[in-house]
């Protein structure tokens, strides 16, 4: 460890473990030791602030200490911190379940933990539903190439990411991998803006093949977060609505990271015109606040369980499901959308954004793409521009780029080559012109240095 350490971070890496981290990285590479946060900057124990260009992992919406989210939280837990939801039920769930139900079109509201489990009880509910219907034969879901849906055992199967779920493949049951679309490295030689979606046909047979055996379909809407904010059109979900519907599967939509308006609309799918069966919910539901999730279902799903004893009934639970605080954190999420024209600034910042965004691409050494919906961007590099070649793994640089922008003020967390942009909506234009400008910076920094 070396001597520049501070005692903060020798404390903290003598016992913690940090996620999603190669902790041997730390020899070199401290922990960002942070002791406070106002609006879209993170402030570091030497004073220095820090543009939080990522929310703090997707998490964060309108800014970090937001005074309605605070004062939320404090009346809340005054009043009722937490008590059990199995027979008992109190009025920021109802509120919230009366006002979730009305934005998605989906009526029944199962609350739990975090995003992963969210996943998991969807995946529960559909197969057990099916069940309940006598469909025994329906054992297995879909998902697509690239799809990313939490690292519990269950969200894993339903993954398409190696680097996180290959070595506990003997652990997980096995799924359909449809293909799904990509848009950056199109097979068909298309563009994003326009094509007739002629990948949706191809993983129509997929499915068609598995025909029987089939739960349903999970789907990040509209963008594959983690495989890199792959963005796809609207057309190929609306599309997937109705081969779920053809073949009485059922469409369970991920709207884990992409809610509560990253795209430019409350929820992605709505952009597509689909409701699905199944809708998860979790990172901006509370604004960043606390860990907190929802499934929202389909009232034919609800009522596959409804009757019949113990046997038919959904037997899941959390401990902390139906949690005031996280309901009442959510509500007032709601009321912000309305209150601040939340929908309208993502539009108008997401517009300078790509603006912003344009002036640097001339300048950007190994560009592949620059693709943006709302207020999510991303820069693909590349090793050959031509070919579209992907640079090695070996080269880490991701990670060597992540420390040239912190070096220069700004908080990223690239996904292999694709540096990413994913600010809170509290961001001003001044800031975006930071986030770019360190970004880019670090990018040409990294790249010439190869």
């Amino acid at each position: 460890m070396s001597e520049t350490f501070t005692e903060r971070q020798r404390r903290d890496l003598a016992h913690n473990w940090h996620p999603c981290t190669q902790m041997a990285d730390h020899e070199e590479w401290p922990p960002l030791a942070v002791r406070s946060a106002r609006g879209v900057w993170l402030e570091d124990e030497t004073g220095r602030r820090i543009l939080d260009g990522i929310s703090s992992w997707w998490v964060n919406l309108f800014g970090h200490g937001h005074p309605r989210l605070v004062e939320t939280l404090a009346r809340q837990a005054e009043r009722l911190d937490h008590c059990l939801f199995a027979g008992c039920t109190h009025d920021p769930a109802i509120e919230l379940g009366e006002r979730l139900a009305a934005l998605s079109g989906l009526p029944r509201v199962f609350y739990a933990d975090n995003g992963s489990c969210a996943v998991e009880t969807a995946l529960k509910m559909s197969f057990h539903a099916h069940r309940n219907a006598g469909a025994v034969g329906r054992t297995r879901f879909a998902h697509l190439g690239g799809s990313y849906h939490g690292e519990t055992l269950g969200a894993l199967g339903v993954g398409d990411l190696g680097l996180y779920g290959e070595v506990y493949r003997p652990l997980l049951r096995p799924g359909v991998r449809v293909e799904g679309p990509d848009c950056f490295r199109c097979p068909y030689g298309l563009t994003r803006e326009g094509c007739g979606v002629p990948c949706l046909d191809r993983d129509r047979r997929t499915l068609e093949a598995h025909g029987e055996s089939l739960c349903g379909v999970i789907v990040e809407p509209l963008v594959q977060g983690a495989a890199g904010m792959r963005v796809y059109p609207p057309a190929y979900l609306a599309g997937l609505r109705r081969v779920c519907s053809d073949l009485g599967i059922h469409l369970i939509d991920d709207e884990i990271a992409m809610g509560f308006g990253r795209t430019g609309t409350l929820f992605a799918c709505q952009q597509a015109g689909v409701v699905p069966d199944l809708m998860c919910l979790s990172k901006g539901i509370t604004g960043g606040m606390i860990p907190f999730s929802v499934v929202l279902a389909s009232e034919e799903i609800y009522r596959a369980f409804y009757g019949g004893g113990g046997r038919q009934a959904f037997l899941h639970s959390h401990s902390y499901s139906g949690s005031p605080l996280g309901c009442a954190l959510a509500c007032t999420v709601l009321d912000l959308f309305e209150e601040e024209g939340i929908l309208d600034r993502v539009a108008r910042l997401g517009r300078f954004l790509r603006e912003r965004v344009a002036s640097e691409l001339p300048r950007c050494p190994h560009l592949g793409e620059y693709r943006q919906i709302g207020l999510v961007g991303a820069l693909e590099l590349v090793a050959d521009p031509g070919t579209r070649a992907s640079f090695s793994p070996d080269l880490r640089l991701g990670r060597r780029i992540a420390r040239a922008a912190l070096d220069r003020g700004v908080l990223l967390r690239p996904l292999g080559e694709v540096v990413y942009f994913l600010p809170p909506y509290a961001v001003t234009e001044e800031d975006l012109e930071v986030l770019a400008e360190g970004a880019f910076g670090a990018v040409r920094e990294v790249l010439g240095s190869l």
